[in-house]
């Protein structure tokens, strides 16, 4: 199956090079750096026309025939990619370093995890706070409340009016439940009485409140 076309950054194309040289440096600069295989059609497509298909398909034979590039039939159809470097392969040491490197980086997985939960806990904190504006708000709305219980002690200080001591607030708060408890208890005796009455069937509901004169609907 032919390899698959990579993402192109740009749809745009590119006044394709007359040159060989440059349109082999082209080619094998892609292929070196993509590092998998290409078939001319998506060679000369992923570089929008540097070089052209016909260009593309000409050189890559020969750059292949050369060495330069490796390649092999895919299909009905070749594809190519870069020769590898036998001289990049890592030594036992280097690859000693990079298993302990490993290492090292997954033992610092979990306490960056514990951090990450942390950070993430304080980030939700901040974010459930009052922002600026809203402390503003705040500030101003206790500020004009503020003025105005100043304005009005101003005005009681002013005036002829006394704040009412202790004394005398418990003992009016006395008298107002001492004749609420007396209200209470005549509301139940006339509740009482009305519902003799009204279950004697001499007087009904309505004719009976127009006689004692109360408000309000039966």
């Amino acid at each position: 199956m032919p390899p698959r076309k990579s993402a192109s950054t740009s749809t745009s194309t590119t006044k394709p090079t007359t040159s060989d040289t440059k349109a082999c440096s082209i080619i094998l600069t892609y292929l070196t750096t993509q590092n998998r295989p290409y078939s001319a059609t998506e060679i000369s497509s992923n570089l929008h026309n540097a070089v052209t298909k016909a260009r593309t398909d000409k050189l890559l034979k020969e750059m292949f025939e050369r060495g330069e590039i490796a390649g092999k039939a895919s299909g009905k159809q070749w594809v190519f990619w870069g020769v590898q470097d036998p001289n990049a392969t890592s030594t036992p040491e280097e690859l000693a370093a990079t298993d302990a490197q490993i290492a090292s980086l997954r033992d610092i997985i979990p306490s960056l995890k514990s951090e990450l939960k942390s950070f993430s806990s304080t980030l939700s904190t901040l974010r459930s706070a009052p922002t600026t504006d809203a402390l503003r708000e705040a500030v101003q709305a206790m500020e004009t409340d503020k003025r105005d219980k100043e304005e009005r002690l101003r005005v009681l200080r002013a005036g002829s009016i006394k704040p009412v001591n202790v004394e005398e607030r418990e003992k009016v708060e006395g008298e107002w439940r001492r004749w609420k408890g007396i209200r209470d208890r005549r509301k139940r005796a006339y509740g009482e009485l009305e519902a003799m009455l009204l279950d004697s069937g001499v007087i009904g509901k309505e004719a009976l409140w127009d006689m004692l004169g109360i408000d309000g609907d039966p």
